[in-house]
Formats: structure tokens, sequence, C-alpha cells
């Protein structure tokens, strides 16, 4: 049952991010709805399914938008790093997901930034790409509170 759960969640998360979140867009931010699932399901999760739902939901993200395969490479690793961090971090899963997609939402969009910028020589304005991390870090931080419970659900044993 809880692949089916796992399943339905990956593609309403997919629909939500490539369909209506670009239409709420804040001065060409958008939320990344995927990272904060991702972050989200590693801190209650296992190691392995952490990983497996982390690769497959952030492929499906990278198939369906630029395709550079950044997403993919970022969340699998701050998977393994949030399942290593978690296992001596003294707080609550709450602190540790918000934490983590505080921290975690501004590396992505460095890592973006540099790629776009170096390999395909976009162009760059300091000012509006540090707002932009604030803005997606804000944006991302008010997701929390609405995904950490699903995915909380979601990972319950039935």
């Amino acid at each position: 049952m809880r692949f089916f759960k796992s399943a339905l969640y990956i593609l309403a998360v997919i629909v939500a991010q490539t369909v209506i979140f670009p239409r709420l867009n804040f001065f060409g931010v958008i939320p990344d709805l995927v990272l904060v699932s991702a972050v989200a399901f590693a801190v209650v999760a296992e190691r392995t399914p952490s990983n497996i739902f982390s690769a497959v939901i952030s492929l499906i993200q990278d198939i369906l938008s630029t395709g550079i395969y950044i997403n993919t490479l970022v969340k699998v690793i701050a998977a393994n790093a949030i399942n290593s961090v978690k296992e001596g971090f003294a707080g609550d899963e709450y602190a540790l997901t918000a934490g983590m997609v505080a921290l975690l939402t501004p590396i992505q969009l460095l890592a973006e930034g540099a790629i776009l910028y170096f390999f395909w020589e976009r162009q760059f304005s300091p000012a509006y790409f540090i707002f932009k991390l604030l803005a997606a870090t804000i944006y991302n931080l008010m997701l929390v509170p609405l995904i950490f419970p699903l995915i909380k659900e979601i990972n319950r044993a039935d």
C-alpha cells in the first residue's frame, strides 16, 4: 500500500510542480516542491527508500524540465547527507526538515546558477540572484508545514 501512496504522491507533486507552480511564480521564482518532498522523505524514511524516492521524483522532474540533471544529482546527494545527519541529530524530525530545506535550497540554486552561467553562458545579475535565493528559500520553507505531515503519513507502516 505504501508503494501506491508514494506513486500517487509523486504524480501529484510532478503535476503541481510542472503545471500549477509555474503560474504561481513571484517575480520568476517558483517553489521547489520536489526538493521539499525529497528532504522530508529522507528525514522520515530509511536510507534506501529515501534514495529511491529522491532519485525517481527528481529524475522525472529533470526529464520534464530543462534536462541538465542537476536536480537528480543534488537531491540524491542531499538524501544521503540527510540520512547521515539524522543518525546523530538530537532534535525532532520537523526541525531537521525545515533546517535542511533552508540549507539545501540555496545550495541547489547556486549549483544550477553556476552550471547555467559557466556552461550555457546565461546572463548573471547578482541582485536578482540574491533575491531569488531569498525568495525561493522562503517559498520552500512555507511548503514544509504542508508537505511534512503528508510525507509522514505516506511513510507510516500500515
